[in-house]
């Protein structure tokens, strides 16, 4: 893993600044998929974090400063990588660099038992309180899946606990609205642009009826759904083909 914290390459890990913020999760992050020395979409990636800094009264560093620690962390990759910015609220950030794992090819969800609060000041922001959603991968896995569904309040389909969902109706794409409370996700707004997906709200029932689901972000892009809970969904043609063809433009345009 390479490290650049507060402006500076750093040689390992014994140097992050181990603050209050950092231990309770007082920050907020972006993860960011790379491909050789180049960030994919890395201005969306800033902008998101820029407006959920203005919303939680958290300073963000010079955006100057920013780009010029991608680039020097970046400098000589090869392949494929994840980068993570984080800044916390004490004034210290670091960016991280390591090389992209290979992720599932297919995922199995369950409908997490517990609602979320689409009203929450942490609501569409990307925060690095993740104790939530980490804790339902560990409780969905614990059933024998790979993540899970949270829903809210209302009864409405938000998000799994990584990725936006994204759903395959009548030859139609729709993705649970913002006004569920799903994190604004970079995949899935660029899905919305290109490809005219609908933003609806779904209740739980609705999204089992559905013809296919997949997860977006932006480390997985978008990635098949095999099964929620006892439904087994197949592979359909429309899904494999906006796969290639999202990513396809994507790395056509690495910064849209």
């Amino acid at each position: 893993m390479k490290l650049y914290l507060n402006g500076q390459v750093a040689s390992n890990t014994k140097l992050l600044p181990y603050s209050d913020a950092l231990i309770r999760g007082d920050g907020l992050f972006e993860t960011i998929l790379t491909s050789d020395q180049n960030a994919i979409a890395i201005d969306r990636h800033l902008l998101r974090m820029k407006k959920s800094a203005a919303q939680l009264r958290i300073t963000m560093p010079n955006q100057v400063d920013i780009r010029n620690g991608v680039s020097k962390i970046l400098l000589g990759q090869k392949g494929l990588g994840k980068l993570r910015l984080l800044v916390l609220s004490d004034g210290n950030w670091l960016i991280s660099l390591e090389q992209l794992a290979a992720g599932l090819e297919q995922v199995r969800l369950t409908k997490i038992a517990w609602p979320i609060n689409s009203k929450s000041i942490l609501t569409g922001n990307k925060s690095s309180s993740y104790g939530q959603s980490l804790f339902a991968i560990r409780w969905a896995q614990s059933l024998g899946f790979d993540d899970g569904v949270f829903i809210n309040e209302s009864g409405f389909v938000v998000e799994s606990a990584f990725c936006n969902l994204l759903i395959l109706n009548d030859s139609k794409w729709s993705t649970p609205a913002l006004s569920t409370g799903c994190l604004p996700g970079i995949m899935r707004e660029l899905l919305i642009d290109w490809f005219n997906v609908a933003e609806v709200e779904m209740t739980y029932q609705q999204l089992l009826d559905s013809q296919a689901i997949y997860l977006t972000s932006s480390l997985r892009l978008i990635q098949r759904v095999s099964r929620l809970d006892q439904k087994v969904f197949e592979q359909t043609h429309l899904g494999n083909q906006l796969i290639t063809q999202f990513s396809d433009r994507l790395f056509s345009n690495i910064n849209p």
